[in-house]
């Protein structure tokens, strides 16, 4: 008998580490630990973390290079990998690649700092939201918006008549929902002997839509359902 629970201890180890490698790939995936950051509640992470970009940001440049490197420190302290911090970024340098793709066609090099300057800028902003969805769960997301919608709300003595955080909280947990979608449907793609074309775009994406558009449904139906 302890033999049998051990093997499915085992077992469900090797599944937990193979659901968590998959994962990684995916943008703004939660990644479990046990750092001050995961254990500091979702609702400071909330509103410190972006508060303290939104000052860093307004600084001069240099203030905001200094939080990007920051930012990198403590993502490998929190051991996320150079793989997992680019799956996050990844929109960010993929508009810096066209940028640069376009000031090079036109040869407009005049404002080549001011530009590097916003996407520093933006990289910051990215990386906070990376700290604040791989350190909380949905869940723990949701409860932080919540807390502070209710604080809010008695501090101006406001009746809850619809609630926003909820919605909110629905809206911000299905961003790393897509992109896990997307790496699933993209390994099975691969898996199949595909290849990375136009091709490719083509047909995953009508998929990409209906996944996504399923699991709406299974959530607004399972509100409704725990409303009545």
């Amino acid at each position: 008998m302890m033999r049998q629970n051990d093997a499915k201890r085992s077992c469900s180890k090797v599944v937990l580490r193979k659901r968590q490698t998959a994962d990684s790939g995916s943008a703004f995936s939660y990644k479990s630990g046990n750092s001050p950051l995961h254990r500091c509640p979702a609702w400071i992470k909330i509103l410190v973390l972006p508060l303290v970009s939104i000052v860093f940001i307004n600084l001069p440049p240099i203030f905001a290079a200094a939080l990007f490197l920051a930012q990198i420190v403590i993502a490998f302290c929190l051991r996320f990998t150079v793989r997992e911090q680019l799956s996050d970024l990844r929109a960010v340098l993929y508009y810096a690649a066209m940028l640069l793709f376009v000031k090079c066609i036109t040869l407009a090099f005049s404002g080549l700092l001011e530009t590097a300057v916003m996407l520093l800028k933006l990289l910051c902003v990215m990386q906070t939201a990376s700290l604040v969805f791989k350190t909380s769960t949905s869940l723990q997301l949701r409860e932080g918006l919540e807390k502070i919608e209710l604080a809010i709300r008695k501090l101006f003595r406001a009746s809850p008549a619809v609630p926003v955080a909820g919605v909110i909280a629905l809206f911000v947990c299905f961003i790393p929902q897509v992109s896990k979608n997307w790496q699933q449907v993209k390994r099975a793609w691969k898996a199949r002997g595909g290849k990375n074309s136009i091709r490719m775009y083509m047909v995953l994406l009508p998929v990409l839509f209906s996944v996504g558009m399923k699991q709406a449904y299974t959530t607004a139906r399972a509100i409704s359902i725990r409303k009545r």
